[in-house]
């Protein structure tokens, strides 16, 4: 798959070229030189003479081809059209443009490097600083990438983007997750004090993240990033922050002093980027380094692959036994079975305000309830980590849900009683609405129902 390079033969687009012959030569791909005006043209105006453009745009491939790259040129008026109907350039496997150079336009407000990445099928590489880059394509340096991270999200296109990096040259990789504490705390249950002095020194701050909410976090993202590639470091930063998540990913690069930021991009319309604001863009507007843009990946048939980590909610009736035996039956040696049991907070609970961290069990149940949930835990069986826990909350489907962003699982294996699931209020339907990880109903056989009462359904 060629790299293409969209030049205008500006100094800056000259020095895009470079990088993009580097890279070239180094992946030995060919190189696709797709040659615009200086100043682009409304569609259906005319377009300037080709013959001084072509001339200079030959120069330009010739000097590329003393660098080591094979190089074939194209010239167009209007690189959008040309980058869709030119059969080698939709293959692209990277398209490279320099971030500065071009000439204002009146009738379109979004800069060339901006619609590129918007409507991108390939990664796309804005060049500001070419020398690192070049360095690096040529084996003389080390390459410090740092990526934007959505570690409760399903778009990997940044991520799997950095394999392809790892393949070009040595890379030390900083994955950036940005985060809003209080969002993270209420997705995971982590409570927090209602009088702040109660909490300790170290996450008193706003902008602090809690020590419980970091260690879940730093899972996700170390899960999300996996094993790359290739020769490098891998460094996992949290930035905690509110508002614009361009902002902080562009504070952190600065102050780490990154050769490349790698950002995904969502495609969304225009209103759509009105509405939720555009990451990416606000990245290629505003950073001091290179940037690539990653389109979204596309979606691809995954492995089946027996769970690893299964959360059982059990209140000891007989489904949510029935649902605990087919759970170890999906989890393999070396898996983890977690059993949550979940107490319906009642007023003469115990008053939780200052309270720092998972609403537990009241002390007066607490042991006798973790007592009876270790002994559902079969002593002989060695080949599954099990582990236990005891919650309190009034949304027993919300704690759940929390509880299994927590751990981290990959199925929740749940007990039914046939006919109530489906009862307006049942936890059972509210937790397969409301959870983000998939859930397992498990019938109960006819021999072991009971009557209605149980803990699920009965709220």
């Amino acid at each position: 798959m060629p790299i293409v390079c969209v030049t205008n033969l500006s100094a800056h687009s000259l020095k895009a070229g470079t990088a993009a012959a580097a890279l070239a030569a180094r992946l030995r791909e060919p190189l696709v030189l797709c040659g615009v005006p200086e100043h682009e043209e409304p569609s259906g105006e005319s377009a300037p003479a080709r013959g001084p453009l072509n001339g200079r745009l030959e120069a330009e491939a010739e000097r590329l081809r003393r660098l080591g790259a094979q190089v074939r040129t194209v010239w167009t008026p209007h690189v959008e059209e040309a980058l869709a109907n030119d059969g080698e350039c939709r293959r692209a496997r990277w398209r490279v443009v320099a971030a500065e150079g071009w000439g204002g336009s009146l009738w379109r407000r979004a800069p060339l490097p901006e619609r590129l990445a918007r409507h991108a099928l390939a990664p796309l590489l804005v060049v500001r600083k070419e020398g690192g880059l070049t360095d690096w394509a040529r084996g003389r340096r080390r390459l410090l990438v740092m990526v934007g991270v959505d570690a409760s999200g399903d778009e990997r296109g940044p991520v799997d983007f950095l394999h392809s990096l790892r393949e070009v040259g040595p890379c030390d990789v900083i994955a950036t997750y940005v985060c809003s504490p209080p969002d993270e705390r209420t997705r995971l249950g982590i409570h927090s004090p209602v009088h702040v002095e109660m909490l300790d020194p170290v996450v008193r701050g706003l902008q602090a993240l809690d020590p419980e909410v970091e260690r879940v976090l730093l899972r996700e993202v170390r899960e999300r990033v996996g094993a790359l590639p290739g020769e490098g470091k891998v460094e996992i930063h949290l930035e905690p922050g509110y508002g614009r998540r361009d902002e902080h990913l562009l504070h952190v690069a600065r102050a780490r002093g990154v050769d490349l930021l790698v950002v995904g991009t969502h495609r969304r319309a225009a209103l759509q980027r009105w509405w939720h604001g555009s990451v990416s863009a606000g990245v290629l507007r505003h950073a001091e380094q290179s940037v690539v843009c990653v389109p979204p990946s596309p979606t691809r048939a995954l492995r089946p692959l027996p769970p690893r980590r299964v959360l059982v909610p059990v209140d000891f009736s007989a489904p949510s036994l029935h649902a605990l035996a087919q759970a170890r039956q999906l989890v393999g040696p070396g898996g983890r079975i977690h059993l949550l049991h979940v107490h319906v907070k009642r007023l003469s609970d115990p008053d939780w305000t200052d309270h720092y961290g998972v609403l537990p069990e009241p002390p007066a149940e607490r042991e006798e309830v973790l007592r009876r949930l270790r002994s559902l835990v079969p002593p002989e069986d060695t080949a599954v980590r099990w582990s236990v826990e005891g919650v309190s909350a009034r949304d027993v489907a919300l704690a759940i849900c929390q509880a299994s962003e927590r751990e981290g699982v990959d199925v929740v294996c749940v007990g039914e009683l046939e006919g109530h699931a489906r009862r307006p209020g049942g936890v059972v339907r509210e937790l397969m609405a409301r959870c983000q990880r998939p859930v397992l109903v498990v019938p109960t056989p006819p021999a072991a129902r009971e009557p209605p009462g149980w803990g699920f359904v009965d709220l």
